[in-house]
């Protein structure tokens, strides 16, 4: 038994439809290649570099071992977290994952960190309100695998819950690559927010902060999406302000790590009207010179 990717976003209640906006966005992007593989389902046997958003190489590694093992059957070794990647608890319920590896994580080690975190926001959200289905069938399956979410989050608590951004952040800190995207995708409250209309918020200004310096410092050890992100964040303008030379620079970047071949017309007719011809030539160099730096060695 696997729990759907579809169930836990809606669950969870986070801005990870932002994942498909993006995608969806870089039209210049291989748009195509990412609709192919958007709605294919991870498993704990996907190789590793594909995952149900053709993006970023996100699948977890091998599983989880445990010498205690829950009896309860209907609990599965694997499900799918917030983030949409595979989380394997090796048959143990969250509330057991995360007593494996707190210590750990609480010692300073950042890949115990980012599986506490995994389990914890596994749990978070799962008592909101239902949304409005279109048919029955699809309400109950989505009651049936909230149940089954219940099961597994039993005996963790709201506090564990809401201690999972701070586990993120120190694995994001300590390099982890897809933890330094998950605080991006987290959002400053460990949800969606309107970024615009909270942008007095302390709370919301460190989170810009950090979001911007992790997806930088993933975007340095060559992780494509999130120089596609980057993209869109400063062609966006709500975290940094808008800076149409700096989005045309990630996403040649982008482009060249995953091989998509984008030609320097279709560049111009997205990006040339909006900057000089100078601008455009030094933001394209830039994105070049970014990827062979950061993943052509």
């Amino acid at each position: 038994m696997k729990i759907s990717t579809c169930t836990l976003l809606m669950l969870s209640g986070v801005g990870l439809c932002a994942i498909f906006y993006f995608s969806g966005a870089l039209d210049l992007v291989a748009s195509n290649k990412l609709e192919e593989k958007e709605n294919k389902p991870i498993s704990s046997n996907s190789r590793p570099g594909i995952n149900n958003w053709g993006v970023s190489p996100f699948v977890l590694g091998g599983p989880v071992k445990s010498d205690t093992q829950v009896t309860d059957k209907n609990i599965p070794n694997v499900i799918y977290g917030r983030n949409g990647r595979a989380v394997d608890f090796g048959g143990l319920t969250a509330s057991d994952f995360i007593s494996k590896w707190s210590s750990l994580a609480r010692a300073g080690n950042q890949e115990a960190a980012y599986h506490v975190y995994q389990a914890e926001s596994v749990c978070a959200n799962n008592d909101d309100a239902i949304a409005k289905f279109e048919n029955a069938a699809d309400r109950e399956q989505f009651l049936r695998e909230r149940e089954d979410l219940q099961k597994i989050c039993k005996g963790v608590t709201p506090a564990q819950v809401r201690e999972r951004l701070y586990f993120l952040s120190m694995a994001a800190r300590g390099g982890n690559v897809k933890a330094q995207i998950d605080f991006y995708m987290e959002g400053p409250y460990g949800k969606s927010i309107d970024l615009i209309a909270n942008r007095d918020d302390p709370i919301v200004q460190q989170w810009k902060e950090g979001a911007v310096s992790n997806l930088v410092a993933a975007a340095q050890q060559g992780e494509p999406f999130a120089m596609a992100l980057l993209a869109q964040v400063y062609l966006a303008g709500e975290l940094l302000p808008r800076d149409t030379k700096m989005s045309l620079t990630y996403t040649v970047a982008d482009a060249i790590v995953r091989n998509v071949n984008i030609s320097e017309d279709q560049l111009r007719r997205r990006f040339g009207p909006q900057m000089s011809a100078a601008d455009f030539e030094t933001a394209l160099q830039a994105g070049k010179y970014m990827a062979n730096e950061c993943c052509k060695k």
